[in-house]
């Protein structure tokens, strides 16, 4: 599962790498969608895949000692459950790290690799602990977990809709995590203001205080 999770961005990448001109001509000919729109929109959704691909993986783990009692019998020994969880948590944000500017750069997106994404690269890669813990907390086992991957895959692609839509309603989509790095990126294409600064403090907050509730409720579920 963990080879399955590095390699799904890596084939995704290539994917679109090789499809991108023929979605082009068939979807967007005759549009005011220009093919830099196009790459930009596909290549934040990349960017966005690594992490829910690792953050899947890390939380199928976390179920899998969680149904073993793994969790609950590192608890009481001293290395406790704050260090198993730094360490579940951590390594697969490394990975995320490692990988994502490789992804885009197979893909063929190099336009966004900028020192402008290095914010929003950190509060995408803390998508990956949120995830995982988010499935090792609401699902009860790994069939569960199962269906609640497939529900993260789908919600988590509906902040990419901020950029086809402007419109005030589009803010309750900032209840989604990835709202914030994405929507942050696409305000400082034109440079940074100072709301933009405060967009980019509100989004790092919301993800440590959803990081924090998530922990809890993880540390309620296997006790």
């Amino acid at each position: 599962m963990t080879m399955i999770s590095i390699f799904a961005p890596i084939l995704m990448a290539l994917f679109f790498r090789f499809a991108t001109p023929m979605l082009d001509v068939a979807f967007f000919e005759g549009t005011t969608f220009t093919s830099s729109d196009q790459k930009l929109v596909i290549g934040l959704l990349l960017l966005l895949t690594t992490p829910v691909m690792i953050g899947m993986m890390s939380g199928f783990i976390l179920l899998d000692e969680k149904d073993e009692g793994i969790a609950m019998s590192i608890a009481v020994t001293p290395f406790q459950l704050k260090g198993y969880l730094l360490y579940r948590l951590t390594l697969p944000m490394i990975i995320s790290l490692l990988l994502a500017f490789p992804v885009l750069m197979i893909g063929g997106f190099t336009e966004i690799i900028t020192l402008r994404i290095l914010p929003f690269l950190l509060l995408i890669l803390v998508e990956t602990p949120i995830i995982a813990l988010f499935m090792a907390s609401v699902a009860e086992n790994k069939v569960e977990g199962l269906a609640v991957a497939k529900v993260v895959s789908i919600i988590l692609v509906i902040p990419i809709a901020i950029y086809f839509v402007d419109h005030p309603g589009m803010m309750i989509a900032g209840m989604l995590p990835p709202y914030w790095p994405l929507k942050g990126y696409l305000l400082t294409m034109n440079g940074w203001h100072l709301v933009d600064y405060l967009f980019v403090l509100t989004g790092i907050l919301y993800h440590l205080l959803m990081l924090l509730y998530l922990l809890k409720r993880y540390e309620r579920a296997i006790r």
